[in-house]
């Protein structure tokens, strides 16, 4: 018979699923590790894990403690067990690279709300996973197994060109956008334009305007705002570009701020130096 690891749950949790991050930058803000005061002192909750000897799941209380570190540079996590104090375990989080990387990861996305609420995305490029287990009736806990894996990068293209060019489109068709310019903003796209919508299916060139017209009339203050850092430009040859991104849509409802993020892909024709977009893909809602 055999118990699970505590620590394997722990290195798991650490390495993939954890949300408390540390960013470089927000809303053009440059951000120190001290802006995140908020997030200091003593978290109480639970780890849940599944029993070998049961086969159940068993959940025990579970302390996160945050402290800063090295004269406010870093943030030091420590992980408490009242019921199993040998699977306590710290580390430290700190910015590097002039904030671009969180540790040894580097910062894909970020966005710091007025309330101090945080999201922070990190792009890793290598993880691993470890199981121990122990014998009942013995102290020593032996390596069952470990995982290693390191994320294939594939190399392409740089074209700054190209990328400024669609950022540049991009920004100057929400303009119009935001300002309710119809005419401006519909000659952004092809009139066989196919949008295709994860909640409402392919649509045309009619339906998408139609849709979109009724949201101008609208008065809800509707707004669009790209998010940071998340803009991917890849070119298409003999015809254009793709761009991926996702994008923070902002109305008042009911007297309430309501704000959605969402992906899309969009592919940008070329024809002659006149960009437009012939195909979205809106997901993600």
């Amino acid at each position: 018979m055999k118990k699970n690891s505590q620590l394997l749950i722990l290195m798991i949790a650490v390495t993939l699923f954890s949300t408390l991050h540390l960013c470089a930058q927000a809303n053009g803000k440059l951000l120190k590790i001290k802006d995140l005061e908020k997030v200091i002192g003593t978290w109480r909750g639970t780890l849940t894990y599944l029993d070998y000897s049961s086969g159940k799941p068993y959940t025990m209380p579970a302390d996160l403690i945050i402290n800063f570190a090295n004269e406010q540079k870093a943030l030091v996590r420590s992980f408490e067990y009242p019921d199993e104090p040998k699977a306590n375990s710290k580390d430290t989080m700190k910015l590097e690279k002039n904030g671009l990387f969180l540790n040894d990861a580097k910062i894909t996305e970020n966005e710091i709300e007025s309330t101090g609420n945080f999201t922070i995305v990190t792009e890793y490029n290598s993880f691993s996973m470890r199981k121990d287990v122990q014998f009942i009736g013995t102290s020593t806990w032996i390596n069952r197994h470990e995982y290693r894996f390191t994320k294939e990068v594939k190399v392409a293209e740089t074209n700054e060109a190209l990328f400024n060019k669609i950022a540049e489109l991009d920004s100057a068709m929400f303009v119009a956008f935001n300002a309710k310019d119809m005419p401006t903003f519909k000659n952004y796209f092809t009139t066989d334009l196919e949008w295709y919508q994860d909640n409402g299916g392919l649509l045309n060139y009619e339906t998408v305007f139609t849709n979109f017209q009724n949201m101008f009339n609208n008065e809800n203050r509707l707004t669009r705002n790209f998010v940071k850092g998340s803009l991917e430009v890849h070119p298409i040859k003999n015809y254009g570009a793709i761009e991926i991104g996702k994008h923070q849509f902002k109305h008042m409802e009911n007297g309430k701020l309501e704000i959605g993020t969402f992906k899309f892909l969009m592919i940008w024709k070329n024809e002659n130096g006149n960009w437009r977009i012939s195909r979205v893909v809106s997901f993600d809602h």
